[in-house]
Parts: C-alpha cells; structure tokens; sequence
C-alpha cells in the first residue's frame, strides 16, 4: 500500500488554532503504511485501529465528514491483520497520527467515488482538512487536520485564516541549516494543549502571544519562503525568546540551558508541533554545525 510521510510544521505551533499562519512540509525521512500482519501477533498499531474505529462508530463522526469513512470494511481488514507499519516516532512531534490518518482515508474514506468532481471543487484542501480534524480528533481531542492534510497530498502546505495555499519554495541555496534535535521523550499532544488554552486565558499571556508571538511567526513564514535569511532569523529571535519566557513547561527542563545557550551562538531554537518533548526545531546560520552532544538530525 502507498506510503504516507511525515511532516514537520516549521512555523505556526499552537496559533494554528487560533487561525494563525501555518507552514507544514512533508519530512520523506519516516513513513508509515497499512499493511496486512503475515503473522499471528497482534501489532500495537492493530488494536490502535480497532479504538479508532469504535471511537469513530460511538461519537457518530462519520456524520460530521464530508466523505465519511467505511468503517465495516476498515474494521473487517484489522480483523484480517491489517496494521499501521511506520518508523515515523511517536508522540515526537512529526505526525505519526497525522500519517495513519492520511493512509486511512486513502483507503477507506468515500471521496474516491466522487474524487473527479472533487478535484473541481475550489475549496478541495478544505474539504479534505474538516475530514481530517475530524478523524485526528482521535488521537488529539482537537485537531486542525493540517498534519494528515501534509502527508496526504505530500506538499508543503501553508495555511492563513481559511485559505489553504500550496507554496513553491527552495531551500538549496540558503545559507542556514534547519536540524531536528531529539529530547529523547515522548510527548502527547492533548495535555499540553489544553494547557496552552488555559494559559490563553491569562489576559497578560494572549496580550503577549497575539502581540509577539503571531506577528513574528507571519513574518518569519514571510521571511522562510522569500528566503530572507536575515529577515527571518530576525523573527525567530523574537519566537525562541517568547516560548523560553512564556511557554517553558513545553520545553523539556533539560533543554532551557541548552535553548539559551544556543541563542548566544545565534542559533534559535523552538517548539515543533505541541512540545513537550520529541523533537525540537533548529535554526543554525551560515550552515554551522550542532555540537556533538545533541543528538540531531538535519532537515535542509
């Protein structure tokens, strides 16, 4: 079956639900397909299937999505052996639900039957985002459904507002490097996201967010797929600075020193997707390297 990416959301952690600017790129260094088990042992991703399912069928989600899912079938082939078969991290920060999410509607959502007159609709990305925040509701509590969007149509994928635009952009020339810096722990989404929400209720911290944080992020996606290099280091500055001061518990206690030790060599560093560990994002310019003791893999 069809392999779907990773993603990694560069710019937009957290404002995307609140209908700031998000930039999403497919990551084809993990992926994830269904697959039929050969076996008799039942794989974690086999049961993870069969609660989502159930999950689906309870809340009746299948009534709040445009192509809603076949869930028979798709429970029939979990009865058969049919799990999740992916190297992308878990609770990292990558999109692992994203992707199985993104396999699941390949196959067994309804919109194949109609996909030529879907293709005409010009809210297509649209159409397919409400059916993902519906289906990554699963994992999440709430979702976007901008994570399963990247890895299903496998292009980078900007969203602002309502508008949903697909950027061409280049990095080969860009005189930075981005890497992924591994905390080495795992992470789940839905805590930390209602803790951000509970914080979006202290009037001092949305002053701040919506007055520094949502700024920088537009510009800096501005700045990344213009490829103003100094624009956009300029504008990460200010979003490391923001999440070190005001968003600490999602960074990893053993990661503060080392955050701020970056921002002295120029190197900003921050959240990728929710936090609370995974990975973390880093900006290094004029292509320098890392030090050694992080553990780091290079995106571009």
């Amino acid at each position: 079956m069809k392999k779907f990416n990773a993603k990694l959301m560069l710019f937009g952690e957290y404002g995307v639900m609140l209908g700031a600017e998000a930039l999403a790129v497919p990551f084809p260094r993990f992926t994830g397909s269904l697959e039929f088990s050969e076996g008799a042992d039942v794989k974690p991703s086999q049961v993870e299937l069969e609660q989502f399912v159930s999950y689906f069928s309870h809340h009746e989600l299948n009534s709040q999505m445009n192509y809603p899912l076949n869930l028979k079938e798709l429970l029939r082939d979990v009865e058969k052996g049919l799990y999740f078969n992916s190297d992308i991290p878990l609770q990292y920060g990558v999109g692992s639900s994203g992707a199985l999410c993104a396999a699941i509607y390949e196959y067994y959502g309804k919109y194949q039957n109609s996909f030529d007159f879907l293709k005409k609709k010009k809210n297509i990305l649209s159409v397919l985002k409400k059916d993902f925040s519906v289906m990554e509701s699963y994992f999440h509590g709430k979702s976007s459904g901008f994570d399963p969007l990247a890895s299903f149509i496998n292009r980078p994928v900007m969203l602002s507002g309502s508008a949903i635009t697909l950027p061409v952009f280049s990095v080969e020339k860009a005189d930075y490097s981005v890497f992924l810096i591994d905390t080495a722990i795992q992470s789940s989404t839905s805590p930390l996201v209602r803790l951000f929400m509970a914080k979006m209720k202290n009037p001092e911290f949305e002053h701040q967010f919506n007055d520094v944080f949502i700024p920088a992020n537009k510009l800096a996606i501005n700045a990344f797929l213009s490829g103003n290099s100094q624009e956009l280091f300029e504008q990460l500055k200010h979003i490391s600075n923001f999440q070190i001061e005001n968003m600490r518990e999602m960074i990893p206690a053993e990661f503060q020193t080392v955050w701020r030790q970056m921002q002295d060599e120029g190197i900003f560093l921050k959240l990728l997707g929710s936090g609370g560990g995974g990975y973390l994002l880093a900006f290094v310019p004029d292509r320098k390297k890392l030090p050694a003791e992080l553990k780091s893999l290079q995106v571009f």
